[in-house]
């Protein structure tokens, strides 16, 4: 059988990383990003699966549902959803602009269930399927200069644990990952910083930071048969860190 995943945000790091391993497994692998030319960035040359792009802007409610449509009349079905879009901001707290709330909340919280509500129609025809939302660190804990980001993070894990529990009766299972500090362009100020780095490992049992690819492998798993029986969860990709103490947990803030 086709397996038909979709993904958000793929023209670079985690979604791109999520993109790459889906079509190294076999899947048809429809990336969507604002951004054009989304094929450039995954190596097709070796892989099983097959990789299609479709422009779009999920902040528009009706964008999503628009070629989520167009997905469904090409392939068929849709088995899986990877929600890795995502934006970041920082400001400090009592400075923080309307526009900047705005802006982040609409791609992140309101662009993840802009994509779920596209997708739920086709899923529940077809008998069920598995929606990965991401989270983050900042899901969990509190951190200076990323209230927009922050609040974004925690609303995404409430609408995870919402749809698992109302979309359960269409074997609709809806998970989250809340990657650590993972080797992304997005976080490569930060990871070079010795500074910063030994206030992140100092307090990562694992001592290192993670790879794009391992949360890829987290998402393959949720998005598997192996993972039938779980929905409504949160995982962390983060080498330990909410294991710790949470006194502990440093500001998040990336410096470059």
């Amino acid at each position: 059988m086709n397996v038909v995943s979709v993904v958000t945000g793929g023209v670079s790091g985690l979604g791109r990383a999520v993109a790459q391993r889906l079509v190294n497994k076999g899947h048809t692998v429809v990336v969507i990003d604002i951004s054009e030319n989304i094929e450039e960035i995954i190596d097709n040359s070796s892989s099983s699966g097959v990789l299609y792009s479709f422009q779009a802007d999920v902040t528009n409610k009706e964008s999503p549902s628009k070629v989520i449509k167009k997905v469904k009349e090409q392939f068929g079905r849709i088995d899986h959803l990877v929600n890795a879009a995502g934006i970041i901001r920082r400001s400090p707290a009592a400075d923080v602009q309307e526009e900047e709330i705005k802006m982040v909340l609409n791609v992140n919280l309101l662009g993840t269930v802009y994509m779920c509500q596209a997708v739920q129609p086709y899923m529940a025809e077809s008998g069920g399927g598995a929606i990965i939302n991401f989270g983050s660190m900042l899901a969990h804990y509190g951190s200076e200069n990323l209230l927009s980001y922050a609040a974004s993070k925690g609303g995404i894990i409430q609408v995870t644990k919402c749809l698992a529990v109302e979309w359960a009766k269409y074997n609709i299972r809806v998970n989250a990952i809340s990657p650590g500090y993972i080797e992304t362009p997005l976080s490569s100020g930060a990871t070079k910083d010795p500074v910063f780095q030994e206030r992140i490992l100092s307090r990562t049992p694992f001592r290192r930071f993670g790879k794009p690819e391992e949360v890829a492998a987290s998402v393959d798993f949720l998005c598997s048969e192996d993972s039938s029986f779980i929905t409504g969860a949160v995982l962390p990709v983060d080498g330990g860190l909410l294991a710790g103490d949470p006194s502990l947990f440093p500001p998040a803030t990336i410096r470059k």
